[in-house]
Protein backbone atom coordinates (compact mmCIF):
# COMPACT_ATOMS: atom_id res chain seq x y z
CA UNK A 1 0.00 0.00 0.00
CA UNK A 2 1.26 3.55 -1.22
CA UNK A 3 0.49 6.60 2.09
CA UNK A 4 0.29 8.58 -0.54
CA UNK A 5 -2.35 11.42 -0.39
CA UNK A 6 -3.16 12.27 -3.74
CA UNK A 7 -5.29 15.36 -3.93
CA UNK A 8 -6.80 17.33 -1.24
CA UNK A 9 -9.62 19.57 -2.40
CA UNK A 10 -10.77 23.12 -1.24
CA UNK A 11 -12.56 23.96 1.72
CA UNK A 12 -16.49 23.86 1.83
CA UNK A 13 -18.74 25.14 4.22
CA UNK A 14 -21.98 22.91 4.54
CA UNK A 15 -22.83 24.51 8.02
CA UNK A 16 -21.14 27.30 9.92
CA UNK A 17 -19.53 25.27 12.13
CA UNK A 18 -18.22 22.59 9.85
CA UNK A 19 -15.70 22.50 7.15
CA UNK A 20 -15.38 19.50 4.95
CA UNK A 21 -12.20 18.54 2.08
CA UNK A 22 -12.49 15.93 -0.68
CA UNK A 23 -9.75 13.73 0.33
CA UNK A 24 -7.87 10.99 -2.09
CA UNK A 25 -5.54 9.00 -1.58
CA UNK A 26 -3.77 5.16 -3.22
CA UNK A 27 -4.39 1.27 -1.80
CA UNK A 28 -2.18 -0.41 -3.60
CA UNK A 29 -3.15 0.30 -7.22
CA UNK A 30 -6.62 1.89 -6.82
CA UNK A 31 -7.61 5.31 -5.63
CA UNK A 32 -9.92 5.58 -2.37
CA UNK A 33 -12.58 8.79 -2.09
CA UNK A 34 -12.48 10.14 1.29
CA UNK A 35 -14.60 13.05 3.20
CA UNK A 36 -12.43 14.92 6.03
CA UNK A 37 -14.71 16.98 8.06
CA UNK A 38 -13.55 19.45 10.72
CA UNK A 39 -14.97 21.55 13.39
CA UNK A 40 -14.77 25.16 11.76
CA UNK A 41 -12.05 27.47 13.46
CA UNK A 42 -10.67 25.17 16.14
CA UNK A 43 -8.50 22.19 16.80
CA UNK A 44 -10.50 19.34 17.25
CA UNK A 45 -10.91 17.06 20.61
CA UNK A 46 -11.84 14.21 19.23
CA UNK A 47 -11.34 11.89 15.48
CA UNK A 48 -13.75 9.77 14.66
CA UNK A 49 -12.97 7.20 11.36
CA UNK A 50 -16.42 6.00 10.04
CA UNK A 51 -16.24 2.28 8.21
CA UNK A 52 -19.90 1.90 6.22
CA UNK A 53 -21.95 -1.34 5.82
CA UNK A 54 -20.56 -4.35 2.60
CA UNK A 55 -22.97 -2.52 -0.33
CA UNK A 56 -23.11 0.82 0.94
CA UNK A 57 -20.76 3.89 0.86
CA UNK A 58 -19.01 6.84 2.92
CA UNK A 59 -22.90 8.39 3.00
CA UNK A 60 -24.39 5.43 4.73
CA UNK A 61 -28.32 4.86 4.42
CA UNK A 62 -30.31 8.29 4.17
CA UNK A 63 -26.76 9.86 4.59
CA UNK A 64 -26.79 8.44 8.20
CA UNK A 65 -22.61 8.50 8.32
CA UNK A 66 -22.53 12.53 6.59
CA UNK A 67 -24.79 13.37 9.28
CA UNK A 68 -23.52 12.41 11.82
CA UNK A 69 -19.85 13.45 10.82
CA UNK A 70 -21.41 17.18 10.75
CA UNK A 71 -22.87 16.46 14.36
CA UNK A 72 -19.83 15.80 15.63
CA UNK A 73 -17.66 18.61 13.86
CA UNK A 74 -20.19 20.88 15.23
CA UNK A 75 -19.06 19.23 18.72
CA UNK A 76 -15.41 20.27 18.43
CA UNK A 77 -15.16 16.25 16.65
CA UNK A 78 -12.85 15.56 13.11
CA UNK A 79 -13.52 13.02 11.24
CA UNK A 80 -13.09 10.64 7.92
CA UNK A 81 -15.40 9.01 5.76
CA UNK A 82 -14.26 6.95 2.89
CA UNK A 83 -15.57 4.03 0.24
CA UNK A 84 -14.00 1.19 0.75
CA UNK A 85 -12.75 0.14 -2.94
CA UNK A 86 -15.23 -1.13 -5.38
CA UNK A 87 -17.58 0.91 -3.64
CA UNK A 88 -19.09 4.18 -3.31
CA UNK A 89 -16.45 6.51 -5.96
CA UNK A 90 -13.22 4.59 -5.07
CA UNK A 91 -11.70 2.44 -7.85
CA UNK A 92 -11.34 -1.22 -7.48
CA UNK A 93 -13.47 -4.30 -7.66
CA UNK A 94 -16.17 -4.71 -5.23
CA UNK A 95 -16.23 -8.62 -6.02
CA UNK A 96 -13.32 -8.84 -4.72
CA UNK A 97 -13.86 -7.67 -1.31
CA UNK A 98 -13.47 -9.30 1.62
CA UNK A 99 -13.02 -8.51 5.28
CA UNK A 100 -9.14 -8.42 4.53
CA UNK A 101 -8.91 -5.96 2.07
CA UNK A 102 -11.80 -3.69 3.39
CA UNK A 103 -9.22 -3.65 6.84
CA UNK A 104 -6.17 -3.10 4.35
CA UNK A 105 -7.99 0.47 3.55
CA UNK A 106 -9.27 1.33 7.11
CA UNK A 107 -5.73 1.04 8.56
CA UNK A 108 -4.42 3.17 5.35
CA UNK A 109 -7.47 5.57 6.11
CA UNK A 110 -6.02 5.67 9.62
CA UNK A 111 -2.64 7.05 8.40
CA UNK A 112 -4.10 9.50 5.99
CA UNK A 113 -6.63 10.49 8.99
CA UNK A 114 -3.58 11.18 11.43
CA UNK A 115 -1.24 13.30 8.94
CA UNK A 116 -4.39 15.32 7.41
CA UNK A 117 -5.70 15.82 11.10
CA UNK A 118 -2.32 15.50 14.08
CA UNK A 119 -4.96 13.19 16.04
CA UNK A 120 -3.15 9.96 16.51
CA UNK A 121 -5.76 8.48 18.67
CA UNK A 122 -8.92 8.12 16.75
CA UNK A 123 -12.22 6.91 17.57
CA UNK A 124 -13.48 3.75 14.87
CA UNK A 125 -17.31 4.33 14.39
CA UNK A 126 -18.38 1.18 12.54
CA UNK A 127 -22.19 0.97 10.52
CA UNK A 128 -23.49 -2.70 10.18
CA UNK A 129 -20.53 -5.31 8.81
CA UNK A 130 -18.25 -1.99 8.75
CA UNK A 131 -18.15 -2.68 12.16
CA UNK A 132 -17.08 -6.39 12.08
CA UNK A 133 -14.11 -4.40 9.55
CA UNK A 134 -13.60 -2.38 12.31
CA UNK A 135 -13.56 -4.53 15.47
CA UNK A 136 -11.59 -7.15 12.50
CA UNK A 137 -9.02 -4.93 11.97
CA UNK A 138 -7.98 -3.75 15.89
CA UNK A 139 -4.73 -5.63 16.26
CA UNK A 140 -3.80 -3.61 13.02
CA UNK A 141 -4.96 -0.07 14.88
CA UNK A 142 -2.68 -0.07 18.02
CA UNK A 143 -3.66 3.59 18.47
CA UNK A 144 -7.60 3.47 18.34
CA UNK A 145 -8.84 5.17 21.37
CA UNK A 146 -12.40 3.78 21.34
CA UNK A 147 -15.35 2.17 19.25
CA UNK A 148 -18.53 3.10 18.58
CA UNK A 149 -20.65 0.64 16.67
CA UNK A 150 -23.63 1.37 14.65
CA UNK A 151 -26.22 -2.35 14.20
CA UNK A 152 -23.05 -4.61 14.14
CA UNK A 153 -24.08 -7.80 13.88
CA UNK A 154 -22.43 -11.61 14.85
CA UNK A 155 -19.43 -12.20 12.34
CA UNK A 156 -20.39 -14.15 9.72
CA UNK A 157 -24.24 -14.11 11.11
CA UNK A 158 -25.40 -13.27 7.69
CA UNK A 159 -27.56 -16.47 6.40
CA UNK A 160 -28.11 -17.92 9.95
CA UNK A 161 -32.04 -19.63 9.54
CA UNK A 162 -32.59 -18.09 13.18
CA UNK A 163 -32.09 -14.88 11.97
CA UNK A 164 -34.22 -15.08 9.33
CA UNK A 165 -37.06 -16.61 11.41
CA UNK A 166 -36.74 -13.95 13.75
CA UNK A 167 -37.21 -11.75 10.68
CA UNK A 168 -40.33 -12.91 9.42
CA UNK A 169 -41.56 -12.96 12.99
CA UNK A 170 -40.88 -9.30 13.22
CA UNK A 171 -42.30 -8.64 9.81
CA UNK A 172 -45.99 -10.93 10.67
CA UNK A 173 -46.22 -8.49 14.01
CA UNK A 174 -45.66 -5.32 12.25
CA UNK A 175 -48.20 -6.39 9.37
CA UNK A 176 -50.62 -8.21 11.74
CA UNK A 177 -50.62 -4.81 13.86
CA UNK A 178 -51.60 -2.77 11.07
CA UNK A 179 -54.67 -5.34 10.12
CA UNK A 180 -56.39 -4.37 13.30
CA UNK A 181 -56.23 -0.48 11.86
CA UNK A 182 -59.74 0.51 10.09
CA UNK A 183 -57.49 2.98 7.66
CA UNK A 184 -55.56 0.22 6.50
CA UNK A 185 -59.24 -1.97 5.92
CA UNK A 186 -59.97 1.47 3.76
CA UNK A 187 -56.69 1.67 1.68
CA UNK A 188 -57.12 -1.95 0.80
CA UNK A 189 -60.51 -1.47 -0.54
CA UNK A 190 -59.07 1.32 -2.40
CA UNK A 191 -56.78 -0.63 -3.99
CA UNK A 192 -53.64 1.20 -2.03
CA UNK A 193 -52.53 -2.29 -0.45
CA UNK A 194 -50.78 -4.38 -2.45
CA UNK A 195 -50.96 -7.98 -0.88
CA UNK A 196 -47.95 -9.76 -3.13
CA UNK A 197 -45.65 -7.16 -1.92
CA UNK A 198 -46.66 -7.86 1.60
CA UNK A 199 -46.25 -11.50 1.49
CA UNK A 200 -42.78 -10.71 -0.49
CA UNK A 201 -41.83 -8.14 2.84
CA UNK A 202 -42.92 -11.39 4.78
CA UNK A 203 -42.04 -14.14 3.55
CA UNK A 204 -38.51 -12.78 1.95
CA UNK A 205 -36.23 -13.64 5.11
CA UNK A 206 -36.81 -17.04 4.32
CA UNK A 207 -37.04 -17.63 0.06
CA UNK A 208 -33.32 -15.56 0.39
CA UNK A 209 -32.17 -18.79 2.19
CA UNK A 210 -31.83 -20.50 -1.19
CA UNK A 211 -29.81 -17.58 -2.89
CA UNK A 212 -27.67 -17.35 0.26
CA UNK A 213 -26.64 -20.89 -0.18
CA UNK A 214 -25.68 -20.06 -3.75
CA UNK A 215 -23.94 -16.97 -3.06
CA UNK A 216 -21.62 -19.17 -0.37
CA UNK A 217 -21.15 -21.98 -2.64
CA UNK A 218 -23.32 -24.39 -0.92
CA UNK A 219 -25.96 -26.46 -3.55
CA UNK A 220 -29.16 -25.04 -4.04
CA UNK A 221 -31.72 -28.22 -4.20
CA UNK A 222 -34.24 -26.35 -6.28
CA UNK A 223 -32.29 -25.32 -9.23
CA UNK A 224 -29.32 -26.64 -10.99
CA UNK A 225 -26.10 -24.88 -10.22
CA UNK A 226 -25.07 -21.94 -12.02
CA UNK A 227 -21.49 -20.79 -12.28
CA UNK A 228 -20.76 -17.78 -9.44
CA UNK A 229 -19.18 -14.89 -10.26
CA UNK A 230 -17.73 -13.89 -7.11
CA UNK A 231 -17.41 -15.83 -3.38
CA UNK A 232 -16.30 -14.40 -0.30
CA UNK A 233 -13.45 -17.08 1.36
CA UNK A 234 -14.16 -19.61 3.78
CA UNK A 235 -13.08 -17.85 6.67
CA UNK A 236 -14.76 -14.60 5.69
CA UNK A 237 -18.02 -16.26 4.35
CA UNK A 238 -21.26 -15.58 5.66
CA UNK A 239 -22.11 -18.40 8.31
CA UNK A 240 -22.70 -21.88 6.88
CA UNK A 241 -25.28 -24.28 7.82
CA UNK A 242 -24.87 -25.47 11.25
CA UNK A 243 -22.01 -23.02 12.21
CA UNK A 244 -22.17 -20.93 14.97
CA UNK A 245 -20.50 -17.09 14.26
CA UNK A 246 -16.81 -17.20 15.10
CA UNK A 247 -15.68 -15.47 18.29
CA UNK A 248 -12.19 -15.14 17.38
CA UNK A 249 -12.26 -11.64 16.09
CA UNK A 250 -13.56 -10.65 19.53
CA UNK A 251 -10.28 -11.01 20.86
CA UNK A 252 -8.91 -7.86 19.27
CA UNK A 253 -11.56 -5.78 21.92
CA UNK A 254 -9.10 -5.18 24.46
CA UNK A 255 -10.19 -4.40 28.35
CA UNK A 256 -8.37 -0.75 28.07
CA UNK A 257 -10.84 -0.18 24.83
CA UNK A 258 -14.03 1.58 25.77
CA UNK A 259 -16.57 0.98 23.11
CA UNK A 260 -20.32 2.15 22.41
CA UNK A 261 -22.36 -0.17 21.01
CA UNK A 262 -26.26 0.81 19.63
CA UNK A 263 -29.26 -1.00 18.35
CA UNK A 264 -32.81 0.03 17.43
CA UNK A 265 -35.32 -1.74 19.49
CA UNK A 266 -37.08 -2.13 15.85
CA UNK A 267 -34.67 -4.29 14.28
CA UNK A 268 -35.44 -7.38 14.32
CA UNK A 269 -31.54 -8.47 14.18
CA UNK A 270 -31.05 -7.06 17.30
CA UNK A 271 -31.40 -9.37 19.70
CA UNK A 272 -28.95 -12.02 18.28
CA UNK A 273 -26.04 -9.19 18.16
CA UNK A 274 -26.92 -8.23 21.11
CA UNK A 275 -26.59 -11.81 23.19
CA UNK A 276 -23.03 -12.38 20.86
CA UNK A 277 -21.65 -9.31 21.90
CA UNK A 278 -22.98 -8.94 25.08
CA UNK A 279 -22.09 -12.42 26.61
CA UNK A 280 -18.30 -11.81 25.16
CA UNK A 281 -18.49 -8.46 26.84
CA UNK A 282 -19.87 -9.94 30.52
CA UNK A 283 -17.32 -13.11 30.31
CA UNK A 284 -14.57 -10.97 29.73
CA UNK A 285 -14.90 -7.61 31.36
CA UNK A 286 -15.11 -5.13 29.19
CA UNK A 287 -15.55 -1.25 29.13
CA UNK A 288 -18.22 -1.32 26.68
CA UNK A 289 -21.72 -0.18 26.81
CA UNK A 290 -24.62 -1.29 25.18
CA UNK A 291 -27.37 1.31 24.60
CA UNK A 292 -31.11 0.69 22.57
CA UNK A 293 -32.81 3.68 21.33
CA UNK A 294 -36.72 2.75 21.07
CA UNK A 295 -38.88 1.79 18.21
CA UNK A 296 -35.34 2.43 15.80
CA UNK A 297 -34.96 0.32 13.27
CA UNK A 298 -31.66 -0.96 11.74
CA UNK A 299 -30.25 2.45 10.04
CA UNK A 300 -31.65 4.69 12.45
CA UNK A 301 -33.96 6.29 9.12
CA UNK A 302 -35.40 8.98 11.23
CA UNK A 303 -34.27 12.54 12.08
CA UNK A 304 -35.57 11.89 15.69
CA UNK A 305 -33.23 8.61 15.73
CA UNK A 306 -30.17 10.17 14.46
CA UNK A 307 -29.86 12.49 16.86
CA UNK A 308 -30.32 10.29 20.00
CA UNK A 309 -27.60 8.46 18.08
CA UNK A 310 -25.20 11.69 17.63
CA UNK A 311 -26.38 12.41 21.14
CA UNK A 312 -25.29 9.09 22.89
CA UNK A 313 -21.58 9.22 20.36
CA UNK A 314 -21.10 13.11 21.74
CA UNK A 315 -21.67 12.01 24.99
CA UNK A 316 -19.71 8.96 25.03
CA UNK A 317 -16.71 10.91 23.49
CA UNK A 318 -17.06 13.76 26.00
CA UNK A 319 -16.31 10.72 28.95
CA UNK A 320 -12.86 9.76 26.86
CA UNK A 321 -9.53 11.16 27.97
Amino acid sequence: MTANVLAIQPECQPLPEVTERHVSFRVGADQIQAILTLPAGTAPRHGVIFTHGWSGNRCGPAAIITALARHLAQNGCASLRFDFRGRGESTGNGLASTLTTMADDLVEASRQFTALSGIRNPVYAGLCSGGNVAIGALNRLPAAKAIVMLSVYPFSDGDAFGRDARRTLHFLKVYWLKATRPETWKRLCRGDVHLKQVAQVILNPLLRRQAGRRREGQPDTTKPAAPSVARATPSESRLQTGQEPPRKFLANLRPDLPGLLIYGTADPDAKAAVDYYGQYIAEHHLPIRIEHINGANHNFSSQVWLRQVAELTIAFLAKLT
